[in-house]
């Protein structure tokens, strides 16, 4: 009986864990799917492109109301050919480190050299967890810093490959 409610006890607290690290489900489709599934008010922007692209744009405010701790974010799903393809989580100009904080419990932890502070911190790190893709970015940009987590489903690779092959090629001609 002991053994039973020992059982019981760890199998919430880990539910609990789980449940606080998880607690922002931005994905609100699956890969594949087509933009009309994502029904939200208000409508997200929506920004066709010269590649065969189109990105859906939503404040992750709108997607996480009950967890702020990613307030600031910008998700952004990613169509080609009208089927989801990528889910970008992308975090400028904060001086913090969310996103990377996000990434390692999300999908496991990397190390960092030794006595650096990890806003400082510039780089990338991949995983690749079932199906999906993930790669975190933390880069300098032209006002500052930012923070990028990038999805893309094992299915959709190629069509990303191209996708990234064509706007590589626009902006190599804009040199």
């Amino acid at each position: 009986m002991r053994k039973k409610i020992t059982i019981i006890v760890l199998s919430l607290v880990m539910l609990f864990f789980a449940s606080t690290s998880y607690a922002c489900n931005f994905q609100m489709s699956q890969f594949g799917d087509p933009k009309e599934k994502i029904v939200i008010n208000p409508a997200p922007l929506s920004f066709p492109d010269q590649f065969g692209g189109e990105s859906l744009a939503i404040p992750i405010q709108a997607l996480c109301k009950n967890d702020n701790s990613l307030y600031g974010t910008l998700v952004v799903y990613l169509y080609i050919e009208n089927k989801l393809s990528q889910i970008q989580l992308y975090r400028p100009n904060m001086e913090d480190a969310k996103l990377m904080d996000f990434a390692m419990k999300k999908y496991g932890k990397f190390n960092l050299p030794e006595g650096m502070p990890k806003q400082m911190w510039r780089g990338s790190y991949n995983w690749e967890i079932g199906n999906d893709y993930i790669e975190y970015i933390s880069t300098n940009i032209h006002d500052g810093h930012a923070e990028v987590i990038e999805i893309t489903n094992k299915l959709y690779a190629n069509a990303m490959a191209d996708y990234n092959a064509k706007v590589g090629e626009w902006l190599d001609s804009q040199k």
